[in-house]
């Protein structure tokens, strides 16, 4: 068991004392990655929590919003601020200014940190008035207006709304001395059960909702992944890849992750990741389900590629692969041919393969956010990589289940954590009990309600089922279960699925509740289909005969092993692909089911006008 510090800013200081030389964080420059000690960063902490108190008037316990994507800078703010016992509220980038804008109301936020000059514009633009799900919010006046921090003000003019991290950093710096009783004072009364941060939930189908995480809920799951034993010398050497927003919870747990654990935080950005990876070649590599996919289809569709000798060595080695993965998941131990052919495929092949992708140091791949196909996480066993599923949700800071490494059941989320408790309802929802499960929402008391049963059991919204060897399965979302015209229900998390194995299958959204048959909306991988289209030799047309043969063949296997209620009747294929700025998936890459039907409305009607097969 890890020690149990007394808070995060706590628990990050003291690594920055007891570790000075370790590295912090490793950042790319240019072409290669740097390393920063925390000896380096930890004068730059307390000269920003000194210029945040120099800023203006703050209340005890402040909230601070932090708007953009993630950088080594938007860190240092994050642990500055909760040094001095401030409240801190990632927000996504990709958010529009009514939403941030919301956000900041909703927290009643004293200060603003914003990247660079285009969430700068989001804070003006929000300023002037906005309305949010029906509500309207005036104008802020000049006495309402928190204060704004510029990370990266490049571009920027000179403007009396907002000042530089440069600047703020340089004015603590000078004014730690005389400011240093008040920042002890502040941290003296920070406690493990005080709330940390507020992280809001992506806001699927309603205004996004601040889930209240404490100190404790997140030093909680800290200290469970330690139990779990998922960080080894290995991760502590070569580090933690975060190109996710510290807005995604998953994203803030790897954030913190560094300095509990002691490993460097490699910093990247989803643009970049793929080279990223190359360069960093890091230890420990989460991701969502998508990006593993992605993965994937790549390499696949290079393969596909392929002609002679050298596709089938790289089909030989991924074979070998295969069936060394099928024996370890079974126990069994490796006949004396087999571990041959490992061997050989590993050198000729499989190693290579793995340093394409800059995993070949990485001794954890974690997926969390949504469900892990099977297919996928047999894929990369083939490469001589476990992805670990491991199941939560923003309300659970983040994680309830995890497969460990010693034992990883494919199509399982794994076993709880050590002191997460989970049951399965009456209704078969999994209900969750465990410290590091949040208290609640901020203002939202009947939400808050309902988001616990009499006896304090949190209700996660997931179907599941236990085993007795307490693996658990996730089988759907209660509430997205579709009721056809006939009675019937139908889980269409299930049949999306198998729908997006195939690689050119970038969504795949299941239609039918209250309608007498189930339909099916594609979007397209773009890249997928470009290869796909370069290999055939024909446009990459989604109409194109040949690219609609494949999505009805992809929609009669998939049928084959379906209920007749559940079968998929016919099909259409979205213009473009799903995107964060079109209004399809959230900010967390999560499909909005309603707003896909909103959007596509016509597409999906013109499947029910006609009932035909697929086309």
């Amino acid at each position: 068991m890890s020690v149990e510090h007394p808070s995060l800013p706590h628990m990050i200081l003291d690594r920055s004392r007891t570790s000075p030389h370790r590295v912090a964080f490793r950042v790319r420059r240019g072409d290669v990655y740097v390393d920063y000690s925390w000896s380096q960063l930890l004068p730059r902490i307390e000269a920003i929590a000194a210029g945040l108190l120099s800023a203006g008037p703050l209340d005890d316990g402040a909230c601070l919003t932090l708007v953009g994507n993630t950088s080594m800078e938007s860190c240092l703010v994050d642990f500055a601020a909760l040094s001095v016992g401030l409240r801190t509220i990632p927000i996504y980038a990709s958010l529009l200014p009514e939403e941030v804008g919301y956000m900041h109301a909703d927290t009643a936020a004293q200060l603003i940190v914003v990247a660079d000059a285009g969430q700068l514009d989001k804070v003006r633009a929000f300023r002037e008035g906005f309305t949010f799900f029906g509500r309207t919010y005036p104008p802020a006046g000049p006495r309402t207006r928190a204060k704004v921090v510029v990370i990266h003000p490049d571009g920027l003019a000179p403007a009396d709304d907002w000042e530089g991290l440069e600047s703020l950093e340089a004015r603590g710096r000078a004014r730690q001395a005389s400011l240093a009783d008040e920042v002890r004072r502040r941290r003296s009364l920070i406690r493990r059960e005080h709330v940390a941060t507020f992280t809001y939930t992506s806001g699927t189908t309603g205004a996004p909702k601040a889930v209240i995480q404490t100190h404790d809920n997140m030093l909680a799951m800290l200290e469970d992944v330690a139990d779990a034993g998922l960080m080894d010398d290995g991760v502590r050497t070569h580090g933690l890849f975060l190109f996710l927003p510290a807005a995604h919870s998953f994203g803030r747990m790897v954030e913190f992750a560094g300095p509990f654990f002691g490993a460097p935080l490699v910093m990247s950005s989803v643009p970049t990741l793929a080279a990223d990876l190359v360069a960093s070649r890091p230890g420990f590599f989460p991701a969502a389900p998508r990006v593993f996919e992605k993965m994937m289809a790549k390499v696949t569709s290079v393969i596909q590629g392929e002609r002679g000798p050298r596709r089938w060595l790289v089909e030989w080695a991924l074979d070998v692969g295969r069936r060394v993965a099928s024996r370890r998941d079974s126990g069994r131990a490796l006949p004396p041919g087999l571990a041959v052919q490992r061997e050989l495929a590993d050198r000729l092949v499989l190693a290579k393969l793995r340093a394409r992708l800059g995993l070949d140091h990485a001794s954890v791949l974690l997926s969390g956010a949504a469900a892990l196909r099977e297919d996928v996480q047999l894929f990369f066993q083939s490469l001589g990589l476990t992805v670990l599923e491991a199941y939560g949700l923003t309300e659970t800071c983040p994680g309830l289940t995890i497969n460990r490494k010693e034992d990883v059941r494919p199509g399982t989320v794994g076993r709880a954590f050590r002191r997460c408790e989970l049951k399965v309802g009456a209704d078969g929802e999994l209900l969750a009990r465990g410290p590091n499960i949040s208290r609640g929402y901020l203002n939202r008391p009947e939400a808050t309600a309902e988001a616990f049963d009499d006896d304090g059991w949190f209700r996660t919204g997931d179907l599941g089922s236990i085993d007795a060897e307490g693996f658990v399965r996730i089988t759907g979302r209660k509430k997205e279960l579709l009721k056809t015209s006939g009675g019937k229900y139908v889980a269409p998390l299930k049949i999306e699925a198998r729908l997006k194995r195939h690689p050119l299958i970038q969504e795949a959204v299941v239609v039918g509740d209250g309608r007498n048959y189930c339909t099916a909306v594609f979007a397209l991988d773009p890249e997928i289909l470009a290869e796909m289209a370069r290999r055939e030799g024909i446009p990459a047309d989604p109409a194109h005969p040949r690219i609609q043969d494949v999505l009805r063949t992809l929609i009669t296997e998939t049928n084959s092993g379906l209920a007749s209620f559940e079968r998929i009747k016919t099909f259409r294929v979205a213009p473009a692909p799903f995107t964060v700025d079109g209004g399809e998936l959230t900010a967390s890459l999560k499909v909005k089911r309603h707003e896909v039907a909103k959007k596509h409305a016509t597409l999906i009607e013109s499947m029910y006008e006609a009932a035909e097969s697929p086309r």
